[in-house]
């Protein structure tokens, strides 16, 4: 074996380790793209879902927010005489 074989199978074996160390680092930031990628996917159908839902029960959630503000005017105005307290009769 001469001295310049074992050059060159020294500076194929070097490549062959930052060949393998750039496939790593590459294989990492596509695990990181494909998982970003997925979480918004997941997200927007989480949204999706959620305004479908919002929007079927719109009436239900109408009526619950209708009736929490009328309760919310009643305690305040009606439930209370001019001085702010609360009636005995």
């Amino acid at each position: 074996m001469s001295i310049t074989s074992s050059l060159s199978d020294l500076f194929h074996s070097f490549l062959s380790i930052l060949r393998n160390i750039l496939s790593t680092f590459y294989h990492a930031i596509e695990t990181v793209f494909a998982t970003a990628s997925s979480l918004i996917s997941s997200l927007a159908d989480l949204m999706r879902g959620f305004l479908g839902f919002i929007l079927s029960n719109i009436v239900i959630i109408g009526f619950l927010v209708a009736a929490f503000v009328g309760y919310s005017a009643y305690q305040q105005n009606l439930g209370r005489n001019k001085k702010g307290q609360l009636k005995t009769s």
